[in-house]
């Protein structure tokens, strides 16, 4: 029997589904937030990580999962057109555990993904939506994810979303020497897209978001200028590279906005780089001459992803997936087999208590000491009879274990395809 048939995922991924339908299930943090209060007055042992790729929940029990992701994802029979990945058991573990090595993600060992599980658990734990078990799962899960980037070459692969997006501006423009690029939003994305252009010599960047005095900061910190939001139309008339990374809901660049922004530029091209989940840029913008529009899709289409790691790498990262999947499934028969343990102590003392009576009762003429010293030498002998007991019991949890014996009737079912 799999250590953890009460573990599951359900999800969508941009292996089976394009960003247009990824972002029908883009959680904003206070979704997340109300969906976690849920959970927890319900007692439901749950949590949900939800990225610009990936939109998860992660549960211990037996309900019905996948029907509160539909619910509040608000994606209801037969609007849901979208392919949902499922695993179960020890399978959604070691799902777990290569999304946060960063070996199933869009820009393969990508650095972003172990925060936001971190983030994701602790939220879950802080929230009071975890147990032990779901605890230790994702603490190994983030030891795995650590370990793949301390230990291999997937770790030193430059991958990021960020830099795998201003990569692709660099190799567009052919470099960022006299070049004007513009960066929109002020959060987590546009900061790591302000370290890549610094670390490719990009010199005239500005950042623009709504709130001027948070641009001013951040700006400031990786050598950009920062301008209010009100200056962004005279951004896009002189840009040549925009990238869009806001926490909006909406496009927050229209149509409209970037027609008359061609207008003005009058044949001059301009590259538009949308790396938002729900998209920041109207995706109708595509059709408008002098712009070229890139989103996520795109970005992993024209990167290459996998370029510059190693096929020996890569084994050695899975090596060390499957080494931690190991340590977590000799955890979990630990705690499955300390009850157990616990019985055979209790089962011990009683039978001591049981039998030094027994005989005390026909010796009364004993002194204390000496009624005390029979006490000890019966619970010293059921101990000493029950101990082989125990040893071997210890013995079977700490033994090697097959991973893929501990996998079997965990692998993902229903109508999505495994992620890899």
């Amino acid at each position: 029997m799999p250590p953890i048939p009460s573990f599951h995922v359900v999800g969508v991924s941009h292996h089976t589904s394009p960003v247009e339908e990824r972002e029908r299930f883009a959680f904003s943090p206070a979704q997340i937030a109300s969906a976690l209060e849920q959970f927890r007055q319900q007692e439901t042992t749950a949590l949900l990580l939800s990225t610009c790729n990936r939109c998860e929940l992660y549960w211990w029990g037996t309900e019905d999962g996948e029907a509160r992701f539909l619910e509040l994802a608000q994606v209801r029979g037969s609007d849901l057109s979208i392919p949902l990945h499922r695993y179960h058991g020890m399978a959604a573990a070691r799902h777990l555990f290569l999304v946060s090595a960063g070996l199933d993600s869009q820009i393969l060992g990508e650095r972003e993904i172990l925060g936001q599980i971190r983030r994701a658990y602790e939220e879950a734990r802080l929230t009071g939506t975890t147990n032990r078990d779901l605890e230790l799962i994702f603490s190994t899960a983030l030891s795995a994810g650590r370990r793949v980037r301390r230990e291999t070459l997937v770790g030193r692969h430059p991958a990021s979303v960020s830099s795998a997006a201003v990569e692709l501006g660099r190799q567009q423009l052919g470099g960022y020497r006299g070049r004007e690029v513009v960066v929109l939003g002020a959060g987590e994305a546009a900061e790591g897209v302000l370290r890549a252009l610094r670390d490719q010599g990009a010199s005239r960047v500005t950042l623009v978001n709504r709130h001027v005095e948070k641009a001013r900061t951040l700006a400031r910190a990786w050598g950009a200028e920062a301008e209010a939001w009100e200056e962004l139309d005279r951004g896009l008339q002189t840009a040549d590279l925009l990238l869009v990374a806001t926490a909006s809901a909406r496009p927050v660049i229209t149509d409209d906005r970037l027609e008359e922004a061609a207008r003005v530029r009058s044949g001059r091209p301009l590259l538009v780089m949308d790396l938002a989940v729900p998209r920041n840029v109207e995706p109708t913008s595509r059709r408008i001459r002098g712009i070229e529009l890139l989103d996520l899709d795109d970005l992993q289409r024209l990167c290459c992803p996998t370029a510059g790691v190693a096929t020996a790498a890569l084994a050695e990262a899975e090596a060390i997936v499957e080494d931690e999947l190991l340590r977590l499934a000799l955890g979990l028969r630990s705690r499955l087999a300390a009850p157990q343990l616990a019985d055979l102590h209790r089962l011990s003392l009683e039978m001591a208590e049981e039998e030094s009576a027994r005989a005390l009762s026909q010796l009364e003429s004993l002194s204390q000491s000496e009624q005390e010293v029979v006490r000890q030498m019966a619970e010293r002998l059921v101990r000493r009879v029950l101990y082989p007991v125990s040893r071997s019991l210890r013995a079977e949890v700490q033994s090697p274990v097959s991973i893929l014996e501990i996998g079997q009737g965990s692998r993902a079912s229903g109508n999505g395809t495994p992620d890899h």
